[in-house]
């Protein structure tokens, strides 16, 4: 008797080895998942409305007028609510709010060129500067096209910018302004 308590008891836990070691060598948890990037096609800047150029190199393409009150632009102290993708000169896309088939826009709070304090006491990082310098002007609703120099974007690599292999590339993020907070 004890000895086929022993065997249903050695089978099981040989059972439940299996399994564990079935689970361990799978892909692991959803939740350690890097989410797919799942942009739409980019923007076409041939068919702008107008485009320019700042001094610093920052050229914008207005892609589509916004339907948001044209005396309620964005300045620098405003939160908004922004889809946007940003892409590589080959057109690869590195950053996106199109994650997972989600349209949902992102929120950003710190259009300043300065790091700031939440109350909470977090640091809110300030943006890409060609980035944010894009934002600033535009109205609900509006689109454009920003093509950031390397030094309006994630800078020279011999300056310890933090934006890894995207250090001293040109970069392009389509721009949808969805809400000003």
């Amino acid at each position: 008797m004890i000895s086929l308590k022993q065997s249903t008891f050695l089978s099981l836990l040989s059972a439940l080895s299996l399994i564990m070691l079935i689970q361990a060598c799978g892909d692991g948890p959803s939740y350690y998942r890097q989410a797919e990037l799942t942009p739409p096609e980019p923007f076409d800047t041939t068919q702008a409305i107008s485009d320019s150029t700042t001094e610093e190199g920052l050229t914008i393409y207005f892609i589509e007028e916004g339907d948001g009150l044209q005396d309620k632009k964005v300045e620098p102290r405003d939160e908004v609510y922004v889809r946007y993708t940003g892409r590589t000169e080959d057109g690869e896309a590195f950053d996106s709010s199109y994650r997972d088939s989600s349209q949902n826009p992102v929120r950003f709070r710190n259009l300043t060129p300065v790091p700031k304090t939440s109350p909470n006491g977090q640091q809110i990082s300030p943006l890409v500067e060609g980035f944010r310098q894009g934002l600033i002007g535009m109205v609900e609703g509006e689109k454009r096209t920003l093509i950031i120099p390397p030094e309006l974007g994630y800078g020279d690599p011999n300056q310890n910018y933090s934006g890894g292999d995207l250090e001293d590339e040109t970069l392009r993020f389509d721009v949808e302004l969805v809400v000003i907070l």
